[in-house]
C-alpha cells in the first residue's frame, strides 16, 4: 500500500482507531486487539502491525504466539513506510522473543541490527548485554551496563544489571546499592506494600517492630528469612509477612516472632522488603548470617517418611518453575539423572520434584518419588530435606531450603549463573554445606553429570 492509501485508510477508521486506543488504556488489552487484528486485515499499516506485536508478545507463553508476534514485528521491519524508530523497536522485540524462545545466537543478531538502525536504543543495548552475560561475559556485559547508566540515569534496567554483575563479581557494596533498582523495572511483579508506614532506613529499632515483606520467588524468602535473627538481635520485634504457600513453614524460623498475609497491615513501625536487608545490615561476603535458620516447628502437619533404609539417602530436583525467567538454562530432564542413579546402587534416591515436571519421577528406575507425600505449605518438604542425607538439584527453591534446615546439597550450577552463586568457585558464603558443580559450557550438563558420579 502507498502512503497516501495508509492515510486514506487511517482516516476512514479513526473511529474504529480511537476506540482501540481508549480500550487499550483503560486495560482492555484484548478489546484494542480484535479492533486491530480487523483493520490490519484490510491495511498494512506499520504503526497497528506493531501495536498488534507488542499486544501479542505480552502473552507469549507458547511457540505459536512467539511466531504470531514474530510475523507482527518482521513486518514491520520488512515496511517501506515504518519509522525507525518502529523498525529498531521491532529488532529489539524480535531478540526477545527469540531469546524467550532460547536462541541467544539470534536474539543477539536481532539487537545488533536494532543499534544499527538505532545506536542508542538503551533498551537494545541492554538486551545486547544481557547475552553476553548469558555467554559468561561478564566484564564486557557490565561495561555496556555502566555506559547505559551514566547516559541514561534513570534507566532502572542498566542500574539493577550493573548491580546484578557487581554482586556476581562479589562487590558487594555496590551490588546491594544498586540492585535496589529493581522495584522500578518494568516488568517487576513484586508489588510495593501499601502502607503510611515508613520503610526502614536504619533508625535504632530497640522495642521497635519491623515487617519484612516477600518478595520475588520463595527460594529468596528462603534465603534472605535469615536476617530476621539478624534484626531481632538488634532489638525488633520481626514479623514476616508473605504467600499463603510458605507462611506455615516460615513460623519455624528463628527470629521471627509472627508470620501473616503479605496484604494485611498488622500494627508495625517499619517495614522492609526481604532483600533489601543484606544492604540495611551491611553483608559482606566475610559477615553472611547462619544459613541454619529454620527449625522443625511442632505446629507443622507431620510428614510421613517411607520405610527406613540403611543406604544413604539422596534426594533429586531437576526442575524448577517454567514461569522462571531462564528456567531453560538451569532445568533438565529426569532422565539426565537415570546414569548417576545407576551407577551407586549403594544409594537409595528419592525425588523431590513437585509440580508441572513431578510425572517425569515415573519414567525412573530405582527412585522413590516423594511427591505424593507433599502437601503445599512447604512445611512437608522442609521434613523431607531435614530427612535426607543430601541434596542434588538444579538451582531452585529446594537449595535454598536445604540450607535453612541444615542439609547437604549440591547444585547444578548454569554456565552464567544467579548473582548469589558469584563465579568460579565450588563453595558458597551463603551455605556452608552447599556444593557447586558448575557449567563448563552453556546448556551442557554432561560433565556435570559426571563429576557428581565421581563425587558420590
Amino acid at each position: 500500500m502507498s502512503e497516501a492509501e495508509i492515510i486514506a485508510a487511517r482516516q476512514s477508521n479513526k473511529k474504529a482507531l480511537l476506540r482501540a486506543d481508549r480500550l487499550l488504556k483503560s486495560g482492555d488489552k484484548d478489546g484494542a486487539e480484535k479492533i486491530w487484528r480487523k483493520y490490519v486485515k484490510a491495511c498494512d499499516d506499520p504503526i497497528i502491525l506493531f501495536n498488534l506485536g507488542v499486544s501479542v508478545k505480552e502473552r507469549a507463553n507458547s511457540p505459536a504466539l512467539r511466531h504470531e508476534a514474530g510475523e507482527f514485528f518482521n513486518r514491520v521491519v520488512c515496511h517501506p513506510l515504518a519509522e525507525l524508530e518502529h523498525k529498531a523497536d521491532s529488532m529489539n522485540n524480535l531478540g526477545i522473543l527469540a531469546g524467550k524462545a532460547g536462541h541467544q545466537d539470534k536474539a543477539m543478531t536481532a539487537y545488533s541490527f536494532a543499534l544499527k538502525i538505532s545506536p542508542d536504543h538503551w533498551a537494545a543495548l541492554v538486551n545486547y548485554a544481557d547475552c553476553l552475560r548469558g555467554l559468561g561475559d561478564f566484564t564486557a556485559a557490565d561495561d555496556i551496563y555502566q555506559r547505559v547508566a551514566r547516559a541514561n540515569p534513570d534507566s532502572a534496567e542498566a542500574h539493577y544489571s550493573t548491580g546484578f554483575i557487581a554482586l556476581l563479581m562479589g562487590d558487594l557494596a555496590r551490588g546491594w546499592r544498586e540492585y535496589r533498582w529493581r522495584s522500578k523495572l518494568q516488568n517487576w511483579q513484586t508489588q510495593p506494600l501499601v502502607t503510611t508506614r515508613p520503610m526502614w532506613a536504619g533508625e535504632p529499632l530497640e522495642g521497635k517492630t519491623l515487617m519484612l515483606t516477600e518478595e520475588q520467588g520463595f527460594g529468596d524468602s528462603f534465603m534472605f528469612i535469615r536476617y530476621a535473627r539478624t534484626l531481632s538481635k538488634m532489638g525488633a520485634r520481626v514479623i514476616w509477612g508473605g504467600q499463603e504457600r510458605i507462611r506455615e513453614v516460615m513460623r519455624g524460623v528463628r527470629g521471627l516472632s509472627d508470620v501473616v498475609p503479605r496484604d494485611e497491615t498488622p500494627e508495625f513501625d517499619y517495614h522492609l522488603p526481604l532483600l533489601d536487608a543484606p544492604l540495611m545490615c551491611g553483608t559482606t561476603l566475610a559477615n553472611v548470617p547462619a544459613a541454619h535458620c529454620l527449625d522443625i516447628c511442632e505446629s507443622w502437619p507431620k510428614w510421613e517418611a517411607p520405610e527406613g533404609t540403611r543406604k544413604r539417602k539422596v534426594a533429586l530436583v531437576w526442575a524448577g518453575s517454567p514461569l522462571h525467567g531462564r528456567d531453560t538454562s538451569r532445568s533438565i530432564t529426569a532422565e539426565q539423572f537415570q546414569p548417576l542413579i545407576d551407577a551407586h546402587p549403594d544409594i537409595q534416591f528419592y525425588s523431590l520434584q513437585v509440580g508441572p515436571r513431578q510425572g517425569e519421577a515415573a519414567a525412573l528406575r530405582n527412585v522413590i518419588d516423594l511427591a505424593p507425600t507433599i502437601r503445599q505449605s512447604w512445611t512437608d518438604t522442609a521434613q523431607a530435606l531435614k530427612w535426607v542425607d543430601l541434596l542434588i538439584s538444579v538451582d531452585t527453591a529446594c537449595v535454598h531450603l536445604a540450607g535453612a534446615v541444615d542439609t547437604a546439597a549440591w547444585m547444578l550450577t548454569p554456565h552464567s549463573p544467579d548473582w548469589r552463586w558469584l563465579l568460579t568457585r565450588e563453595d558458597s558464603p551463603w551455605y556452608p554445606k552447599l556444593r557447586l558443580f558448575r557449567q563448563s559450557k552453556p546448556d551442557e550438563w554432561g560433565d556435570v553429570l559426571e563429576r557428581i558420579n565421581k563425587s558420590l
